[in-house]
C-alpha cells in the first residue's frame, strides 16, 4: 500500500476507530502495598483458547501503568447494560474508585466487582511495547459468565446491542413508511398506539374482574401514579384519554369509598383535591402487581437484550416529545 500524501490526522483516525463496536470492560489489579487499582478499558480482546489467553492495552500515560506493570495477577470485568456509570467511574483519575462498591477478593487480591455479564481472574503471561500503549496478556485462571445483556461501545459513546434480523425489520419499516404517502400500520403513531393498546388492554380484563370500568380504571391508574389531583387537572387527562368528563365516576368512585376529596371552603368542583383511599390504594396495589406479572411475561418472551434495547428507545422518545405540561395546558 502506497504512503498517503497528506499528513497523519490522528483525530480522524481516532473517529475511524470509533466505527468498530467493543465491549466495555473494567480492569483491576493490587499492588504489593494493598492499594486497589481499576480502570476502564475497550482494548479488550480474546487470544487464545489452548492455552486461554486474553489481552488488553494501557496508555503510558496511565497514572496505573506501573501497579498493572508489576502485577502478577489481574481481573476482567465485561459490563453488563446498566453498567455505564460505573465505566464512566473507573475512567476518571484522582479519586478513590472502589469506595462504597461491593467487592469481592480474587487472585493475588485483584478487587473484583459485582454485577458484570462475565468476570475473568487472570494470570500475566506477557508484556508487549504498542506504541504509546503497553500490551497485557494474560492467562485465564478462573471465570464465570452470565446471561445479563453486555454494554458496548460505538462512535464515542455506549450502546445496547440488539440482534441483527431485529435491525433490519426495523430498517424496512423505516424505509417502507418513508416511502409511503398515507398512515399505514408501519408508521410510529400505529405502532406505538397498537402496542399500547395491547398492553393497556390486558391490564383492563384484571380491571374489570375487579369491578372497575374504563372510566374507574382511568382514575385508578391516574391517582396511583400521582395522588391528590384536582377535578381540573383530572378532566384534562381524562379527555386527552378520549374519555368524557368524569365527575359523576368520581362521586361513583367516592360513594364506593375508593376516593376521598379534599375540600378547600366546600368548593370541591373548583378547590377540591382528589385521593385514593386506603381502598382504592390497596385496590390500585392489586392492579399494578398483576400489570407487572403481565410486563414479565411479555418482556420474557421478547428476551432480555431486546427488553432493554426498547425500555431505552421508548425513554428516549418519551424525553424527545415530552414538554412537562399536562396534555391541554
Amino acid at each position: 500500500m502506497s504512503k498517503p500524501s497528506t499528513p497523519f490526522d490522528q483525530r480522524e483516525f481516532r473517529n475511524a476507530l470509533g466505527t468498530f463496536t467493543t465491549g466495555v470492560t473494567i480492569i483491576t489489579a493490587c499492588q504489593a502495598d494493598g492499594k486497589l487499582v481499576g480502570v476502564t478499558a475497550n482494548s479488550f480482546n480474546s487470544v487464545s483458547l489452548d492455552p486461554p489467553l486474553v489481552l488488553w492495552s494501557l496508555s503510558k500515560s496511565s497514572n496505573s501503568l506501573a501497579a498493572f506493570e508489576a502485577a502478577e495477577y489481574w481481573a476482567v470485568h465485561i459490563l453488563s447494560h446498566d453498567q455505564d456509570q460505573l465505566a464512566t467511574h473507573f475512567s476518571k483519575r484522582a479519586h478513590d474508585k472502589f469506595a462504597g462498591l461491593d467487592l469481592e477478593t480474587g487472585m493475588g487480591g485483584a478487587p473484583l466487582l459485582d454485577g458484570c455479564t462475565t468476570r475473568m481472574q487472570c494470570k500475566t503471561a506477557y508484556r508487549y511495547d504498542g506504541g504509546d500503549h503497553i500490551i497485557m496478556v494474560g492467562e485465564v485462571m478462573h471465570f464465570e459468565h452470565s446471561d445479563i445483556a453486555p454494554l458496548v461501545y460505538q462512535r464515542g459513546n455506549y450502546a445496547v446491542a440488539t440482534r441483527k434480523e431485529l435491525a433490519d425489520e426495523a430498517e424496512a419499516l423505516i424505509k417502507a413508511t418513508a416511502a409511503s404517502d398515507s398512515f399505514d400500520e408501519n408508521s410510529m403513531s400505529y405502532l406505538l398506539g397498537s402496542a399500547y393498546f395491547h398492553l393497556y388492554g390486558k391490564l383492563r380484563e384484571f380491571g374489570a374482574l375487579q369491578g372497575l370500568n374504563d372510566a374507574e380504571f382511568f382514575v385508578l391508574n391516574t391517582l396511583a401514579a400521582r395522588n391528590g389531583r384536582s377535578l381540573a387537572e383530572l378532566n384534562r387527562l381524562f379527555v386527552y384519554a378520549g374519555h368524557t368528563p368524569l365527575i359523576n365516576v368520581l362521586d361513583d368512585m367516592t360513594a364506593r369509598g375508593l376516593l376521598q376529596v379534599v375540600v378547600d371552603q366546600g368548593e370541591r368542583t373548583e378547590r377540591g383535591l382528589f385521593y385514593l383511599t386506603a381502598m382504592g390504594q390497596a385496590l390500585a396495589q392489586e392492579i399494578a402487581n398483576a400489570g407487572k406479572q403481565t410486563e414479565l411475561a411479555l418482556l420474557g418472551n421478547l428476551g432480555a437484550v431486546d427488553t432493554i434495547a426498547l425500555r431505552t428507545l421508548l425513554r428516549r422518545f418519551i424525553s424527545l416529545t415530552d414538554d412537562g405540561k399536562l396534555p391541554g395546558e
